[in-house]
């Protein structure tokens, strides 16, 4: 395969003419217009460049680097083993999402997309933590073993747990399943790339153990830096808000017993309310929602609160999650009912509370008896057969 650049014959009303690409392959033969526009006496056809002009050193800083990517774009095609024509050739110069390189890959289309805050900083920390471990990677290079090793390095090198990997895995896969919908050339079966669901036990606290952070708050010597962290944790005690949630309200939505709110993880508009416990609250503390704490400020002072109140937890703000939905399902809740209040996009994701109240339903087991009063009070039971 060949390619040089020409220039067109034909002039527009400035005199000037269209300099364009030209690629064959044996019989094949197309062009590609390029943005390009000279007076002919400026162009070179031997060098196939401008000569010295007002603009001849940016138009063939443009030609230089199309013949730069046209040598990468062949080296990708020829390690994807794949047929390379004039006209893919042209389609891939064309073409700006990155189709050779997984990271360029990744990280162009998370440019690209429109993700909630929080999941693009996810998608960028597990990408930016691969570019780590290598700056490049051709989609040849992928394979099962390649995975096997990167865990290692993230177990071994970052000191990621076992559930982190599964987290950055989960993105990878997810632009493996991109790359292999447009067609791109996988070195291994998509389906062999198993991602296990990590098997954390959501840690939350018990009645007793939010009691004790209630009587802290409404304590007259409770720290001046501990009364925000404190608020917006009990807040999502009593509402299972997340984070990001608590972090969109304001003010004057919280002064009314219903508000509405939308869920900047899936954008679904759904109501909560406030409860009379929690209206004590926003009324003792009236810079609620109005002074504003980073998510770090905020995690990074509840650790210091639960060492003041004697809680043996690490606690940030999606305990308060936790502790919102296992408190509603130990009360009788239903788990469908607990779903929609945390606004899950499906019942799956609500299912990691259901084992945390097992132990409460062992301890109800004492309900389950075949023995009747009259056994209890010692009636003999007659086990002859009748005549």
């Amino acid at each position: 395969m060949t390619h040089k650049f020409a220039i067109r014959s034909d002039q527009n009303k400035d005199g000037k003419s269209l300099v364009f690409l030209i690629v064959r392959s044996g019989k094949l033969k197309t062009t590609m217009n390029l943005d390009i526009k000279i007076e002919k006496k400026y162009w070179d056809p031997i060098k196939t460049r401008v000569k010295k002009s007002e603009n001849s050193e940016n138009f063939n800083i443009i030609l230089d680097t199309i013949d730069a990517k046209i040598i990468l774009i062949k080296r990708d095609f020829l390690i994807a083993e794949r047929i390379l024509t004039p006209e893919l050739l042209v389609d891939a110069i064309n073409n700006n999402t990155p189709e050779f390189d997984f990271i360029s890959f990744c990280s162009h289309h998370i440019s690209n997309s429109v993700y909630a805050k929080n999941t693009t900083k996810a998608h960028k920390t597990a990408i930016n933590k691969l570019k780590e471990y290598r700056s490049e990677i051709p989609f040849s290079m992928l394979t099962l073993d390649f995975f096997e090793r990167y865990k290692k390095y993230l177990l071994t090198k970052k000191g990621n747990t076992d559930p982190t990997c599964w987290t950055d895995f989960k993105i990878l896969k997810k632009f493996i399943n991109l790359a292999d919908d447009r067609g791109i050339k996988l070195a291994f079966n998509k389906e062999k790339f198993v991602v296990k669901e990590s098997k954390t036990t959501p840690i939350f606290l018990e009645a007793e153990e939010v009691g004790r952070l209630h009587k802290y708050f409404f304590n007259e010597f409770i720290s001046s830096f501990h009364v925000l962290p404190l608020g917006y944790f009990l807040f999502s005690c009593y509402t299972g808000l997340r984070i990001s949630d608590i972090q969109n309200l304001k003010r004057q939505d919280v002064e009314k017993d219903v508000f509405r709110f939308k869920h900047v993880k899936t954008s679904n508009d759904q109501y909560m309310k406030i409860t009379d416990e929690l209206r004590s609250i926003l009324d003792y503390c009236p810079q609620l929602f109005i002074s504003r704490l980073s998510d770090q400020k905020i995690n990074k002072q509840l650790k210091n609160i639960a060492d003041m109140c004697k809680i043996e937890k690490s606690i940030s703000m999606h305990v308060g999650r936790h502790t919102f939905a296992t408190t509603f399902l130990k009360n009788s809740g239903s788990i469908a009912k607990l779903s929609k209040l945390l606004g899950h996009s499906s019942m799956k994701h609500t299912m990691i509370y259901g084992h945390l109240t097992d132990q409460d339903a062992l301890e109800e087991m004492g309900r389950i008896s075949y023995h009747s009063k009259s056994d209890e009070g010692g009636e003999e039971i007659n086990t002859q057969s009748p005549s």
